[in-house]
Order: C-alpha cells, then sequence, then structure tokens
C-alpha cells in the first residue's frame, strides 16, 4: 500500500492554518472512510465552508466551494435559465476564469426529460500546494481569500445578467455536496 504520510502531513498544514486564521474544522475523514478514496476537511470560513481534499493519485490538494441553489427554499427551480446559457453569460462576459482553478456551473435534470439540465449552482476548485513543506498560514489565506469571493463574484455575475431572483436576501451559502465520511481525526 502507498504511502499515506504525505497526505496527512498536508492536510495537517492545512488544519494549522485554517486554525490559525480562526477558522474551524467541522468535519474530517480518511482515504477509507468515504467512496473516493480521499482524505480531507471541511472548513468553515465566515459563512462558508470549504472542502479539502488529498487525492492520493495528485501532486497536490484541492479546496472548493461549492453552492447549490436546489436546496434553497427561496429559490423557484423552475424559473432557473439553462445550464448552458448560464455558462455562456459566465465565461464570455467576464475574465473571472483568469485564475490557478477552475469554476463548474453545476447542473440539476429536470423532471420532465424534455427540457435540458438546468443550473443549480457553482463550484470553485483551486489547487493548494500544501505538499511543500513551506506551504504557510499566508499560503491558506491567498486561497481563502480567492476562492470564496470567486464563488460570490460568479452568482452576482449570473445572476445579475440572467435575473435570477431569491425571494429572501441571504447570502449565498456554501454547502458540501461530496462524501457525507464520518470523522476520523480526533
Amino acid at each position: 500500500m502507498e504511502d499515506v504520510r504525505p497526505h496527512y502531513e498536508a492536510i495537517g498544514r492545512i488544519a494549522s492554518a485554517a486554525i490559525a486564521n480562526d477558522d474551524v474544522i467541522v468535519n474530517s475523514y480518511d482515504i477509507t472512510s468515504n467512496d473516493q478514496g480521499f482524505l480531507g476537511i471541511d472548513i468553515r470560513h465566515r459563512n462558508t465552508t470549504l472542502r479539502v481534499n488529498a487525492d492520493p493519485d495528485s501532486q497536490y490538494l484541492d479546496a472548493s466551494v461549492t453552492a447549490r441553489l436546489r436546496d434553497r427554499d427561496d429559490v423557484d427551480t423552475d424559473c432557473l435559465p439553462p445550464a448552458s446559457k448560464v455558462r455562456r453569460v459566465l465565461f464570455s462576459e467576464s475574465d473571472i476564469e483568469d485564475f490557478d482553478g477552475t469554476i463548474l456551473v453545476l447542473e440539476n435534470q429536470p423532471a420532465t426529460d424534455d427540457r435540458e439540465p438546468i443550473f443549480d449552482g457553482i463550484r470553485v476548485v483551486r489547487p493548494v500546494y500544501a505538499y511543500d513543506s513551506d506551504f504557510s498560514f499566508k499560503d491558506y489565506r491567498i486561497v481563502v481569500t480567492d476562492i470564496v469571493p470567486r464563488m460570490n463574484e460568479a452568482f452576482h455575475i449570473v445572476t445579475d445578467e440572467l435575473d435570477i431572483e431569491f425571494t429572501e436576501k441571504e447570502s449565498i451559502q456554501s454547502d458540501n455536496d461530496g462524501p457525507k465520511p464520518s470523522p476520523s481525526f480526533h
């Protein structure tokens, strides 16, 4: 079996930096406790939860923030635009993709199969180079202060350009739609 020590050390660097930033570790999972074989942690940064995964087959960690619309009570999902239209607006009318990472437009297939998938949210993913022993609190802050505002900016671009309205004035909350493992670090 592969030596998993570097993955635990990298996640430990992230956890240490998160705690130093007054963020809270809300969940952790190890390689055997989830279907995808990742090691990772969920971190609460203000009102947003970041997920940091250590994929044993990757040279870096992935930090992600995901916000879905289908779980919000103040969204009429029947009025949401097609995901393809959201991609066009988001990626052709802004430079939001100009960073070391990826923005994904999430889809939800309507109950009727004759409609194309509708917009369901946004996920921002960015590499975190915590395998480097010189990874620091500053490196962690750079990642957090990039992906969280970037997700919010993406939502604002889409909602403004496509006139998507929410019935309540609540902020876009992130979720964790990845594995729901039990805690593994204590």
